[in-house]
């Protein structure tokens, strides 16, 4: 049995080293994008940040004809690294074309005699700092809690803290050894928390980008490269739901099914239903507690630390919580309650930049002139923030319909979510199974894209076109 300290070491080395390749690669795919016009750069931006909302599990099963018959645990945690550094470029980008340097300033130290690599190394790349640092500490965090992604990629061969966590409590019943991992996946969390707050991390705007003049060909490159990756995602997909089971009608129909042989508790459908539920309900909660976070003075990492809780951890928790709960308390809602615990940060980190960035001249005439809050909030901030909200709507919404760890606990029997379902047919022989999972998942796919290129237009600024 792998040691607790070796489980550390694995998942401290995927997390970071996901981490700083996902900052090293997307840092000038985001400066590219920069240097792009509105529209290009919004369908661009769209379709880089997509994998960051999909599932992780299902970025592994489309991955899964890539580690071949005999996968060991080198090359799974190679392969583990790969799926993270696709799944957070485009997001790294967002982040790196939201902060770049005003005109005035580029323009300034060229007349210096400022090479375009100088402005980049001396003057560009400490003022981003700040935002890197963010962007990489919730890249770490997430990749030290992706369950889904593991398990669908390491095969059993790849262990992490979060996969023994889940053997430990629900295969071998071992609950003291699920704890001490647990604490040791809270004291990684709490040493990446400390080196991002020491490296000066502070949340920025993942939507608004402003215009550069400062090429970037290796960003050009790069961004292609990511782009036929994505295609290959989506082709992988897409063709696997168009062909396998009769082709995709047949595949659709299925759906309102339970899989060959019966083999789901419900039909998928029905599995859709219960993610949307949690959805809205995950929603509710987060988005007004992170709007309340966002607006106070002092900005704080500490609303990022609960993305480095394990949802397996949570999981197991709220789970034997509703043991001493009546029956009445420990329904459905654990899983939007448990999924809002980590879904908090990633709203905080969108809402918190905008917030900051709005006049306080205006907010403080409103208030002096006997405006309430809420009169506030639905006269002024509402539509000045419109943007932002709905990204961050948005990410929680899709994060929450694809979330597989806590819901792998918590959601059993006709309560299963949309993932989870998903993961059992793909899982399962036959073709008609993984085609309804193929199906399902391109489906996701479609929303996913829509919504996010949706935001992408609506944050577009008017600047110039080329």
């Amino acid at each position: 049995m792998t040691t607790s300290l070796e489980l550390l070491a694995t998942t401290a080395f995927i997390a970071v080293v996901s981490s700083a390749i996902s900052l090293i690669l997307g840092y000038p795919v985001g400066n590219f994008l920069a240097t792009l016009g509105a529209k290009s750069r919004g369908f661009l931006g769209a379709l880089l940040v997509l994998p960051f909302l999909l599932p992780p599990f299902l970025i592994g099963i489309t991955l899964l004809p890539l580690r071949g018959d005999d996968l060991d645990s080198n090359l799974g945690i190679l392969l583990i690294i790969s799926a993270h550094v696709v799944m957070n470029v485009g997001f790294v980008a967002r982040i790196v074309a939201s902060s770049q340097l005003p005109l005035e300033q580029v323009e300034a130290a060229r007349l210096d005699g400022a090479s375009n690599f100088l402005i980049r190394l001396r003057v560009s790349l400490p003022q981003q700092r700040a935002a890197l640092a963010a962007a990489g500490l919730l890249i770490a965090l997430y990749s030290a809690t992706s369950y889904g992604l593991v398990i669908s990629l390491g095969q059993g061969v790849v262990a992490t803290l979060e996969t023994e966590i889940a053997i430990s409590s629900l295969r071998d019943l071992d609950l003291s050894r699920s704890f001490v991992l647990a604490l040791l996946q809270t004291l990684l969390t709490l040493t990446l928390f400390v080196f991002a707050q020491r490296a000066g991390a502070k949340p920025t705007p993942v939507f608004g980008e402003v215009p550069s003049s400062l090429p970037s060909r290796l960003g050009a490159v790069l961004a292609l490269l990511f782009v036929l990756a994505i295609g290959l995602i989506i082709w992988n997909i897409a063709g696997r739901a168009l062909s396998l089971n009769g082709g995709l009608f047949e595949n659709l129909a299925s759906l309102g099914t339970k899989g060959a042989r019966e083999i789901l508790n419900l039909t998928v459908l029905e599995a859709g239903a219960n993610s949307l539920r949690n959805m809205v309900v995950a929603s509710l909660i987060v988005l007004p507690l992170a709007w309340i976070a966002a607006g106070r003075p002092r900005s704080s990492l500490l609303y990022v630390l609960p993305i480095g809780i394990s949802p397996v951890v949570l999981g197991l928790g709220f789970l034997i919580l509703s043991g001493y709960l009546p029956r009445e308390l420990s329904g459905w809602w654990l899983v939007p309650l448990v999924q809002s615990i980590f879904l908090f940060p990633l709203a905080y980190q969108i809402i918190r930049p905008a917030r900051l960035g709005m006049s306080r001249e205006i907010l403080e005439a409103a208030q002096m002139d006997g405006a309430t809050k809420l009169r506030v909030f639905g006269s002024i901030e509402g539509p000045i923030l419109a943007r932002p909200l709905a990204a961050a709507t948005a990410f929680v919404s899709l994060a929450s319909l694809g979330e597989f760890g806590a819901a792998s606990f918590l959601a059993t029997g006709s309560g299963a979510t949309l993932p989870l379902v998903i993961f059992r047919l793909a899982s399962r022989p036959g073709e008609e199974n993984l085609g309804m999972a193929m199906t399902a998942a391109m489906l996701f796919v479609l929303l996913a894209l829509v919504v996010v290129l949706l935001i992408s237009r609506e944050s577009q600024t008017p600047d110039r076109e080329h």
